[in-house]
């Protein structure tokens, strides 16, 4: 083969090559060159929204196994244990003024989410406190799902509502409004040897039954699914309270794995927590979940001590 077909041949390949290289180019910048409409996305700026989209679900997944048993299911917070996120001020730079935060608000939540909170802001209003995500701090989370955890908060910026989640405390000293004596009601009867959630167990859980065997396979198979997506970032892998969020809660979560905690919890008084919460605590209420698998993961959770 002579050298003149030889280049001949590598021109033609170079062209080959160049042609849907040109193509792409020309519709990233189709803006610029007047291929694509302005009101229409380039190809590069879908292919940027698929992948913050991505991003933002990966956070969403993250909140789901770490951060909603403490601030909500959907950012709203949790009365006496954690602080709303889905707010206004905290995406319109008001609260990072009040706390002297000079850099962005994009700064800010991946700062609060590395790094943690090792002094509680207000533990006259909440009881848990921020843990470390990052492991660069010595938490769980990569830098890139740390990242993909602060496109999730910051994705409700846009519909964000106001929430006073910081109303101004009451000066130590300052006359309280004093409440007119009423009769005195009379107290509920008590079990001894009962959690103290049981003591106040409505009827419509009074004496329920489980409705799956306690050695069922399928049941202890979908009640860890269950458990090990919302339970387990509190109560541990194998229930003993120690999970990667327990440290930001006080009190602490149950031990489940412990039988004489176990045996002060009847089956009835487990499933009433499970569903409606436990009050003052990190314990939200999981009824949304309804009876089926708040049944699984009940069945799964009392396997850790062998407590039926």
């Amino acid at each position: 083969m002579s050298t003149q077909l030889k280049i001949l041949i590598g021109i033609i390949f170079t062209l080959l090559t160049c042609i849907p290289l040109a193509a792409i180019a020309m519709n990233d910048l189709g803006h610029d060159f007047g291929l694509v409409p302005q009101d229409q996305p380039t190809e590069m700026e879908l292919r940027a929204a698929a992948l913050s989209g991505r991003q933002i679900e990966v956070g969403a997944d993250l909140f789901g196994q770490y951060c909603y048993s403490c601030h909500g299911k959907n950012g709203e917070g949790l009365p006496g244990v954690a602080p709303a996120l889905n707010r206004k001020d905290l995406f319109d730079g008001t609260h990072q003024r009040n706390v002297g935060w000079p850099g962005s608000i994009n700064g800010f939540i991946k700062n609060t989410i590395a790094a943690g909170r090792p002094i509680q802001s207000r533990p006259d209003l909440y009881s848990a406190k921020m843990p470390t995500w990052s492991q660069e701090y010595g938490g769980p989370m990569r830098p890139d799902q740390v990242n993909a955890l602060v496109a999730f908060v910051m994705n409700w910026q846009g519909k964000a509502p106001e929430v006073d989640a910081w109303p101004v405390a009451v000066a130590s000293g300052t006359p309280r409004p004093t409440a007119t004596a009423g009769p005195s009601p009379t107290p509920a009867p008590t079990v001894a040897g009962l959690f103290r959630i049981c003591q106040t167990i409505t009827p419509q859980y009074a004496g329920k039954k489980a409705p799956y065997k306690f050695d069922d396979r399928a049941v202890l198979a979908a009640g860890k699914q269950i458990y090990d997506e919302k339970c387990a970032a509190c109560h541990g892998p194998t229930g003993r309270g120690d999970g990667v969020a327990a440290a930001a809660l006080n009190p602490k979560p149950a031990n489940l794995a412990d039988k004489n905690f176990m045996n002060t919890l009847p089956v009835d008084c487990h499933f009433f927590a499970i569903a409606e919460g436990v009050k003052n605590t990190g314990m939200p209420p999981w009824k949304s979940l309804g009876d089926d698998q708040m049944w699984k993961v009940l069945i799964y959770e009392r396997s850790f001590s062998g407590v039926q």
